[in-house]
């Protein structure tokens, strides 16, 4: 039976994957955006936490008119969940979650998923659009996950339309996944960005 030490030590893992899972490369021609994520995990009632950089390239018209529509799509890089950290196996990552805000200044249309290395899907729920995609994604391998494309109609003029990923807190997350250690089992992960940077930015006449 392992000590408890050593689960203490595992405790530590789910975040230490998680911020090198991240590994993130952009599209050739594309102007990325770095996005840094503050993230927690708790094992044994015990919280760990830790940052990672994820790299997102969003694209959207540089001006639109008001009430006119308008397609934003938010592409994530290329990411590799690890093998391994700190000298413990990391079985997969699943039920991964990202969470972008109907974009300010817009009405909601519709949204859906394209593209990537693994399934996705999106839903929308009080104002938000989430990105799922459920996995598992095993350690050791690389994936993209699917492009989102929110379209919306554009509001006032005078006011931008500009996008960005949700999360304040671990308590209000932007990113949520679960990470299989072995020996250890599922290790629930919050991570919110910080600070929040503008994905897109539509001018508004």
């Amino acid at each position: 039976m392992r000590s408890t030490s050593s689960l203490l030590r595992a405790g530590i893992l789910a975040p230490v994957a998680v911020a090198t899972f991240f590994c993130s490369t952009a599209p050739a021609n594309a102007a990325p955006v770095s996005v840094n994520w503050s993230c927690q995990g708790t094992v044994l009632g015990i919280s760990q936490t830790s940052t990672m950089t994820t790299s997102v390239t969003g694209t959207a018209p540089s001006s639109a008119a008001s009430g006119s529509a308008v397609a934003i799509t938010v592409t994530p890089g290329v990411s590799s969940v690890p093998s391994s950290a700190s000298g413990f196996t990391v079985n997969n990552i699943s039920n991964l979650k990202m969470t972008i805000p109907t974009p300010a200044n817009s009405t909601l249309v519709s949204a859906d998923a394209s593209g990537g290395t693994v399934a996705g899907s999106v839903s929308t729920s009080g104002g938000n659009v989430v990105l799922t995609v459920p996995g598992p994604i095993a350690g050791g391998t690389s994936f993209t996950p699917p492009a989102v494309t929110i379209n919306v109609t554009a509001g006032a003029a005078g006011t931008p339309i500009t996008s960005k990923y949700a999360g304040t807190s671990y308590s209000n997350p932007g990113m949520t996944m679960t990470t299989n250690v072995a020996l250890v089992g599922n290790v629930a992960t919050s991570c919110f960005p910080d600070p929040s940077p503008t994905l897109t930015t539509t001018t508004v006449s």
